[in-house]
């Protein structure tokens, strides 16, 4: 994944709490585009929806810790 980059759909209607839209786009190593959306829960800790590639999700993470959106769980 070549230019990766991520953003949030703060305005989606749901609850910032407990569920963050957040989309992505990208280009393959072939220099196609590709785009989407990604669904976390905050309480699950996980991404719902369409399983998607594990360093997209790695990255998606990361990029939701260091945008101060997920917070250390209370177990």
């Amino acid at each position: 994944m070549r230019n990766l980059q991520f953003g949030f759909f703060d305005d989606s209607g749901l609850p910032r709490e407990s569920r963050i839209l957040m989309f992505y786009s990208f280009d393959t190593e072939e220099n196609l585009p590709r785009s989407g959306i990604l669904h976390y829960h905050v309480a699950e800790q996980r991404f719902v929806g369409p399983r998607h590639d594990g360093e997209l999700t790695a990255a998606a993470l990361d990029f939701l810790s260091r945008a101060g959106r997920l917070h250390p769980s209370a177990d």
